[in-house]
Parts: structure tokens; C-alpha cells; sequence
């Protein structure tokens, strides 16, 4: 899978863009290059995007959202799969940033987060994309802030760093921003909650481990130490079992075709998934479904 934010950096003759703040944040111009009408994309940080034009989809296992012009997203680091149309070009705005950033907006800002959240609610089963509600002065941020691009300074990245406090201020003030702000909340603390949601979020793409850790901000040995302590088991068996179980509920209960449901659960091709689900369940997924369909229980 492309590493999104680390594809963008790679390709700086292509893509306008300017990193800011001490995380290698960045705010991008991008006229997106993927050529395939269904894509496995992942990146390490948070996006903040509003769509200048034209059409796309950002879901996952159990999430679909095809955007719409001038409307601003809130994509939570991780997995994700791209669904490109082509009808016109496709263009955003986007700020990528660490999740480190938003604890530290919270410790600046507490008392806003604080207003602006739901009380009582468990964002555990929130879904990792949130539509978030586009007013002319966030529009009017993004737009300013191609300025920077154009004209790349010392001052700009600082200007550009305030242009995204901005942003996060704007948002939430929104009446509509209760369940993004409640996100922010949750997130500061980094229970065990917080790290099962991250992983279950991830379970169904073809991630290696240290990848797994470099989303979870951790080291590659305190992301192992943390995975087997909270969950009891090793990441790579807790990642096959995880993606077989969701392959055995789509074979039963969707009419996913077994090259649909192989890519869903990102393996490479229908062969190294029917391998790996023969393996484990001693049928092939065909035959599985044929059974399930003749016994149901």
C-alpha cells in the first residue's frame, strides 16, 4: 500500500506543498496522480481536507463517503481505500498532521475542546471519517493559505502554522463540530480503548508491523510489548485471525465476489487469499460460502 504522506513528500516537483511546525506537518495542493479506480492508500497522520473539485471516495471495511465540491473532511490517520471517478480532475487541499499536534492544540486550548464535546458518548464506535461542516471562513483559510506555497519562507511557515490553529479554532466553534471535538477529547487519552479501536480500524489491510507502529507512534518494541499486553497475542497472529473472521462474516452474509472481499481485506491477489483462508479453515472461500449457503445456522 502507498504510505500517502510520505508519497507526497517524495514527489515535491509534483506537489505543491510546504511542511510546517516540529512533526513535519504539511499542508499540500493536491491534483491527485492514482490512475486506478480502486485504491489501498495508509498514511501516519491525520487529515484535515477540503475538495477544491471534482469526485472521490474515501471508505473503508465498513465506511463509504464520496465527497462533494467545497466540502471539508476530517480523515483519521491509518488505512483507507480510494475510490477515483474520473470525470474532471480531482483536487484538495489538504493538512496532514500528528496526532501529538492535536494534544497539544487541547493543552493550549482546553476549555474550547471541552465546550464543544458530547458528554457521555464512547467514540469507540465512531466510524474514521467525519464530514465536518464548511463555512466561508474555512474556505477562505485553505484558499489564503495557497499563498505560502507560492512564495515558500521562513515567515510563511510560521503564518502557515497559525493558519491551522486557525482552522481547528473555526471548526470548533461550529455547533455542528460536537462529535469531532469529542474525537479530540478521547484521543488525549491514550487508554487501552484508544489503542483496540486503532488496531481494529487497521486489522483488515495488509499492514506490517512496524507499519502498525509507526501509526500508533510507537517504536517498533513498545508497539509490540503494548500489542501483547493488551490484546494477549502476538500483532501478526491477531492480524490473521482478525482479517479470516471478517472473510468468513462477508463470504456468509454479502454477495462481495471472493476478489472483492481478497482486496477489502488487503491481500494482494484472490490466490494468496484463498491460501491463507484454506490454511486456517481447511476449505476455499467457494466452497465455504457454498456450505454456509447449503447449512445455515
Amino acid at each position: 500500500m502507498i504510505n500517502i504522506y510520505d508519497f507526497i513528500c517524495s514527489k515535491a516537483s509534483y506537489f505543491d506543498q510546504l511542511k510546517f511546525g516540529d512533526k513535519g506537518d504539511i499542508f499540500i495542493d493536491n491534483l491527485c496522480p492514482i490512475q486506478e479506480k480502486k485504491a489501498r492508500a495508509w498514511s501516519h497522520k491525520n487529515c484535515l481536507m477540503y475538495v477544491v473539485q471534482g469526485v472521490k471516495g474515501y471508505g473503508s471495511l465498513n465506511q463509504y463517503h464520496q465527497t462533494q465540491k467545497h466540502q471539508l473532511l476530517f480523515i483519521r490517520k491509518g488505512g483507507i481505500i480510494l475510490h477515483q471517478y474520473f470525470q474532471e480532475p480531482y483536487r484538495a487541499l489538504i493538512f496532514m498532521f500528528d496526532d501529538a499536534v492535536i494534544k497539544e492544540f487541547i493543552s493550549e486550548y482546553p476549555t474550547l475542546v471541552q465546550s464543544a464535546s458530547l458528554k457521555g458518548i464512547d467514540y469507540s464506535n465512531q466510524q474514521p471519517i467525519t464530514v465536518l461542516n464548511s463555512n466561508s471562513f474555512v474556505k477562505s483559510i485553505f484558499i489564503s493559505s495557497l499563498d505560502y506555497l507560492k512564495n515558500p519562507t521562513t515567515e510563511s511557515t510560521i503564518s502557515l502554522e497559525i493558519k491551522f490553529k486557525e482552522l481547528f479554532i473555526n471548526i470548533l466553534r461550529d455547533k455542528h463540530s460536537n462529535m469531532f471535538a469529542t474525537y479530540l477529547s478521547w484521543l488525549c487519552h491514550t487508554s487501552e480503548a484508544t489503542f483496540i479501536k486503532l488496531m481494529r480500524e487497521n486489522c483488515h489491510y495488509n499492514f506490517t508491523t512496524k507499519e502498525l507502529a509507526k501509526i500508533a507512534c510507537m517504536s517498533l518494541s513498545t508497539f509490540k510489548r503494548t500489542f501483547i499486553r493488551i490484546l494477549g497475542v502476538t500483532p501478526g497472529k491477531w492480524l490473521h485471525d482478525q482479517r479470516i473472521t471478517t472473510a468468513i462474516a462477508l463470504l456468509c452474509n454479502t454477495d462481495n465476489s471472493i476478489s472483492e472481499i481478497a482486496f477489502d481485506l488487503g491481500y494482494n491477489d484472490t490466490a494468496a487469499f484463498s491460501k491463507s483462508f484454506k490454511d486456517t479453515t481447511k476449505m476455499n472461500p467457494t466452497d465455504y460460502r457454498k456450505n454456509s449457503i447449503s447449512d445455515p445456522k
